[in-house]
């Protein structure tokens, strides 16, 4: 948002000190948000982060994919002998439709939605309404 918001290259020093975020740590962010090709990063005196597209074409799915190392599906720790294979089974399929779901809807919310919320006023009910209809 902070990149999408003021345009053009932005230094870690000037987004840290700004949004009082440690350094070390917004490098840190900035190095998983790089590798998933949703900033680019110019080292340097004159370097920093620019998006790498438009606000529009980067959505929250996007970057949660960017911070989410482990894609695995949470598994039942008694799969063993005494499960009932049929229960596990079943709350294994409404868990994925949970994930799906979330998912699905962050990937309909794009850092241009945020942006326009926000300068728009909008309440979350409008702000929903207004991207569940995409």
């Amino acid at each position: 948002m902070y990149l999408a918001i003021n345009g053009g290259t932005c230094s870690s020093k000037e987004i840290s000190e700004r949004m009082d975020i440690p350094r070390d740590y917004l490098i840190q962010l900035g190095l998983k948000l790089r590798n998933a090709g949703l900033i680019n990063a110019r080292p340097g005196k004159n370097g920093g982060y620019t998006l790498a597209r438009p606000a529009s074409e980067i959505t929250i799915h996007d970057i949660n994919e960017a911070f989410d190392e482990e894609r695995k599906m949470p598994r039942h720790p008694l799969v063993g002998n005494n499960a009932d294979r049929e229960v596990v089974e079943r709350v294994s399929l409404a868990t994925g439709f949970i994930l799906s779901s979330v998912e699905w809807f962050l990937g309909r919310i794009s850092i241009q939605d945020l942006l326009d919320a926000s300068e728009n006023g909008e309440t979350a009910e409008k702000f929903f309404e207004r991207v569940s209809g995409k």
